[in-house]
């Protein structure tokens, strides 16, 4: 029986998880910040670089040149050996600057007489590193800008430092002077024999490039161009990109960091691209060569992927990924300046084999398994403007890592009404010039300034634990507006905080001093490494205090954004004064733990003093596997058919089409053994397998592979004609048809009690409803199941209410009751599922149901009726867009609750009771189709349209008449743009909650309690309430995502799974997939347990994917 190990995980605990009840109003008041930095002038610091560049038609003009206004970088680190760290600015056409700390924050500019400003060309980032381990720091500066530059300009720089404050100039002698359009470097123990080697990051030489020019790039990528790895061979550095795997690699990539990412030992590579081209996860295979593993490890990437950050940033042990994108937090701007996100372009780059990319920032939670999944919106931190440098510091010494972001950019180019603004120019201009060639190139730079400034004040973002951040640059002291790109943290004044120093284009550089004193205790470590890695880069450092591992940071200088950080290691603190031990852990094994350290010290740690044969790893013995091979005899894929739902509904949020597939379970047999049935996709049958001799075997039904025209949503076995054995019906669903089409109606297969079932076409009425699940009790007590069975979706009318029906059972037969039994029912709305239960003990099941803009909905059966007696059970305002409602008496009290997964708090779509979420719908241009407007509130009076003007004017061409530019669409609220009238005759519905919860029975009122962050992070489809440990408690099991959206909103995918194992009462840990062994980012749509021969199982189905079996392995 294998056990799972990972280092970084054997510091981490599982988290406890209690339940948190839903507020009916958010506290409007927020605690006041001290400031936590002060802007120091240049004429009090010395430090007065400014990068400026020369907008000219020649050179620096973005349409030749992209990346004319992408900034420079910053570095910090002790030149001199004083103990104070320095300042190393690049410049793309100035010079670089040299500022020599000379303590109390005054710098002085020793560049010149340093002998490193730089050469002819154009220069980006900035790497700092003993290259030559004799004790002194030098610089490594990577160059390349337009393609006027000639091959000498573009080679990369190493000042190696002679220790007497002067460089000299050494790159070819190491083998560095690299030719080709060099972004940055990272140096870094690629093979854990103690010393650097080196990754560097190449672009192409030109841009704009189509995308099939960028796929044959790829194959065969010119030695310009693409990315290189320098093997460090005896001081000497050997290219060695093409042997070992750095292959297929001609990407704009801004930034390199390095970290052990799938927790192996080996220092892996995370690369950010700009463009289509996606990030890289080059994994270190440990042999001397790198696999990008980027499309197996992460659901999907930002797409214009700069800045990029790599730490642990909720405190578990593993480092998380931050990577900085371009979309604007400002409602205004996001509508005018934001790159248009078609549906051909999404998918052509798709299909060329890049990964599905958005267009936000992306914050990829480690799951410790080699799975990430991006949770920034969740954390509030997607959209931050156009930005650059990101850097994961803590900045008030809380022991929580804060985040910075760097953003602005000099020119707006993806101005939406840039081409109005360009006529209205020429239309101006054009008379003052002979020709437009002679009025382009004299008049240039009053033409640039028709492209808008983006000048933004840079964010700030404190983190609140439990994966919650608040914008606080303003009370923290970030008053001023800039173009910034590369960034450093260093404590300059050796107080014991984090002082941060920032490169802006076109402006004097900041310097900003951290002023939080002695408000928390903090602990700064020192590596003093091995000989030819002195700043210890690689080496994974844990804290422990309060009895468990509290913090976690794996040793790495370049990070952000074509900059280099400070080498020693910063820890905030809080309130805690002695830290019980500190474990350091060097690349090649060797160990220091340091106990019992007191705070506000800077602690070294020093290599020669570690020893090894230390086990630091965690063992882990899971509760479940997948043993989906040694189950199946034939395994199940489910093949989805192909069906553009947005064809006459381009507003349409998500597809109905890819709902399935469901499973369902029972003894079909009479062995005793769970058997299980699974449905198809349209144009595929569904499939029986039934367990034999300890596995599943498909049994061919010839009525099911009849029946494979069906879409099959819901399905259960039952004992529809009392003759002692599991038949089975099956809904159809879809959104291929209209409604009344008979592609939706459900079958009736009945079971000759051996397994052979046979359709029974006169048992059931005829359904003419997309529809979705199925729920069967015995209703009315007459000892036979009734059937209620929910509408999905009505195809082209979203978001109408499809028909549902109640079906009674009489003799047999199933007669369609919905009109005269349970009028309510008929289009009580998008349902999605739905329950019998006893929520109020009369020994009578209520039906309760759920869906999409839905309230959760109890309906009760009284005197021959369903009745709507939802309020009596205090279910207002919980309307959602529920996926699965599961009853069960979860806190152990002896009444039954409801858990109910919903949309998930990790999504573009945010609701409350104060500023819901909301849906008009109508034919609003009278042209036959139905329009949809997805809509939020801007403010408390204001509400606004989600999506632009572009995609909605495809919608309703009357809106480009109506608003003839991207800015008055932006301007417009969405009553000016539909119409107070027409909104009024408009269908309009409100969700007040997208949280999964638990509604707690509390003497038959639902008080709805939050499930914790870990089961927010995406869709939940499928829950099931069970002891599975066999402890004496129910445990909690979800899986689920919603891959199947439109291309402008980032699907929710971001669920590995979750196995909660209960405490007693609401009380609950999660278990990380590597802790439980259970893990299911996929798709997915269903979980079901399954009575295997040996134990329980778990069937879990994906769209368009394969089905899994994970089974208890104790």
């Amino acid at each position: 029986m294998s056990k799972r190990i990972a280092f970084a995980l054997s510091f981490t605990g599982m988290y406890l998880l209690l339940l948190v009840v839903i507020p009916g109003c958010k506290n409007s008041g927020t605690k006041t910040e001290d400031p936590v930095f002060k802007k120091l002038a240049s004429s009090e610091t010395g430090v007065s670089f400014s990068n400026r560049v020369d907008e000219n038609y020649q050179k620096n003009y973005f349409d030749t040149f992209a990346y004319v206004y992408n900034g420079a970088g910053v570095a910090t680190g002790d030149f001199n050996n004083d103990g104070l760290m320095d300042i190393y600015f690049t410049g793309n056409e100035v010079a670089n600057k040299l500022y020599l700390n000379k303590g109390g924050m005054k710098f002085s500019d020793i560049s010149q007489s340093a002998g490193v400003e730089g050469t002819a060309g154009w220069d980006n980032g900035v790497t700092l590193v003993d290259i030559n381990n004799d004790g002194w720091l030098d610089i490594y500066i990577c160059k390349g800008g337009t393609t006027k530059e000639t091959e000498a300009e573009r080679r990369n720089l190493l000042y190696i430092n002679q220790g007497n404050l002067t460089f000299k100039e050494e790159a070819k002698q190491y083998g560095l002077d690299d030719a080709g359009y060099s972004i940055h470097a990272a140096f870094f123990d690629m093979d854990n024999d103690n010393d650097l080697d080196m990754y560097l990051t190449n672009r192409p030489q030109d841009f704009y490039l189509g995308l099939s020019q960028m796929v044959a790039g790829k194959r065969n990528p010119p030695d310009y161009a693409r990315d290189k790895l320098y093997r460090n061979d005896n001081g000497k550095f050997t290219e060695i990109g093409k042997q070992a795997g750095i292959t297929q690699n001609f990407g704009y990539a801004l930034s390199v960091v390095t970290a052990d990412l799938n927790n192996d030992g080996y220092t892996d590579i995370f690369v950010s691209n700009d463009y289509a081209d996606n990030d890289y996860i080059y994994i270190n295979q440990k042999n001397g060569t790198f696999k990008d593993e980027v499309k197996t490890m992460t659901n999907h990437l930002s797409l214009f992927s700069m800045g990029a950050d790599i730490a642990d940033i909720n405190n578990d042990g593993l480092e998380d990924i931050l990577v900085m994108e371009m979309l604007p937090e400002n409602y205004k701007r996001s509508k005018v300046s934001m790159p248009r996100m078609d549906v051909e372009g999404f998918w052509a780059i798709v299909d060329s084999g890049f990964h599905k990319q958005y267009m936000h920032n992306a914050l990829h939670l480690n799951h410790g398994n080699g799975f990430f999944s991006d949770v920034s919106q969740m954390a509030g931190i997607s959209k931050t403007e156009w930005s650059w440098s990101t850097l994961a510091a803590d900045f008030d010494n809380d022991g929580n890592r804060d985040i910075f972001v760097a953003n602005g950019y000099r020119r707006d180019l993806f101005d939406g009404d840039i081409q109005q603004k360009q006529d209205m120019y020429i239309q101006a201009n054009a008379h003052k010039y002979s020709s437009s060639a002679e009025m382009f190139e004299k008049g240039f730079k009053e033409y640039m300034d028709i492209y808008s400034p983006i000048k933004a004040r840079n964010y700030l973002f404190k983190n609140k634990g439990d994966l919650q951040f608040e914008n606080v640059a303003e009370a923290w002291g970030f008053k001023d507006s800039t173009f910034s790109n590369g960034a450093a943290v260093a404590d300059f004044d050796n107080d014991g905080d984090l002082d941060l120093v920032i490169n802006n284009l076109d402006g004097e550089s900041d310097l900003y001093e951290n002023v939080v004193n002695n408000k928390n205790n903090y602990l700064r470590i020192k590596l003093e490494g091995p000989e030819k890695n002195v700043d210890g880069i690689g080496a994974k450092l844990a804290i422990y205090y309060d009895g468990k591992m509290q913090q976690f940071f794996q040793q790495k200088l370049v990070r952000g954004y074509l900059s280099t950080n400070e080498p020693s290691v910063h820890f905030g603190l809080g309130k805690t004064a002695k830290a019980d031990s500190i474990v350091v852990l060097w690349p090649d094994g060797k160990s220091n733990t340091i106990k019992n350290v007191t705070a506000n010290q800077v602690l070294k740690v020093n290599y020669k003093e570690a020893v090894a044969g230390i086990n630091h790893n965690a063992v882990y013995d899971p509760l479940f596997a997948e043993t989906t091979d040694q189950l199946l005899t034939v395994p199940f894929l489910h093949k989805e058919n192909k069906y553009d739902e947005y064809v006459d509904q381009v507003l349409l949020p998500h597809e109905f089409s890819r709902s399935g597939p469901f499973v369902t379970t029972a003894d079909i047999n009479g062995d005793g053994l769970d058997d299980f049935y699974v449905g198809g996709a349209k144009d595929q049958s569904g499939v029986l397998y039934v367990q034999e001799n300890g596995k599943f075997v498909a049994r061919p039904i010839p009525a099911f592979e009849a029946d494979k025209k069906y879409e099959d949503m819901g399905a259960v076995f039952f004992d529809a004609d009392k003759d002692g054995d599991a038949d089975l019906y099956v809904v159809s669903g879809g959104s291929e048809f209209n409604e009344g089409s008979p592609m939706y109606q459900d079958r009736l297969y009945l079971n000759d009690g051996k397994g052979n079932f046979s359709k029974a076409n006169q048992a059931i009425p005829v359904t003419a409803s997309s529809g979705s699940c199925i729920a069967v009790f015995d209703m009315d007590a007459d000892g036979d199941l009734d059937i209620f069975r929910g509408g999905e979706v009505l195809p082209h009318k979203y978001p109408q209410a499809p028909q549902s029906y109640l079906l009674v059972n009489e003799k047999g037969t199933f007669v369609d009751r919905t009109s005269d039994m349970a009028p309510e029912l008929s289009r009580v709305g998008m349902v999605k599922t739905a329950i019998w239960t006893d929520l109020n003990a009369d020994k009578s099941p209520e039906l309760v149901l759920a869906g999409e803009w839905m309230p959760v909905k109890v309906f009760e059966y009284k005197k021959g009726k369903l009745k709507d007696q939802s309020s009596a059970y205090g279910l207002q305002q919980t309307e959602g867009w529920w996926s699965k409602l599961v009853a069960d008496d979860i806190d152990g009290d002896g009444d039954i609750d409801l858990l109910a997964g919903n949309l998930g708090e990790n999504y573009k779509f945010k609701a409350s009771v104060q500023k819901p979420f909301e849906v008009w719908a109508k034919d609003f241009d009278g042209n036959g189709t139905n329009d949809i407007f997805l809509a939020r509130h801007l403010s408390d009076n204001t509400i606004v349209p989600i999506r632009g003007r572009e995609c909605t004017s495809q919608q309703c061409p009357m809106i480009a008449q109506k608003f003839p530019t991207y800015l008055s669409f932006a301007e417009s609220d969405l009553m000016g743009i539909l119409g107070e009238e027409e909104m009024k005759t408009a269908l309009h519905h409100k969700v007040h909650l997208f949280s999964t919860v638990v509604f707690v029975n509390e003497k038959g009122k639902f008080t709805a309690k939050r499930l914790p962050m870990e089961a927010q992070l995406s869709t939940v489809n499928g829950l099931i309430v069970k002891d599975f440990d066999g402890d004496g408690k129910k445990d909690i099991l979800l899986a689920g995502n919603k891959f199947d959206v439109e291309v402008e909103t980032t699907p929710a995918d971001a669920s590995p799974g979750l196995f909660m194992k209960g405490l007693g009462g609401m009380n609950f840990k999660a278990h990380r997939p590597l802790e439980s062994g259970f893990f299911a980012p996929y798709n997915v749509k269903d979980i079901q347990p399954v009575k295997l021969a040996n134990g329980t199982g778990i069937l879990v189905t994906a769209n368009n994917d394969r089905l899994r079996i994970f089974s208890k392995r104790r």
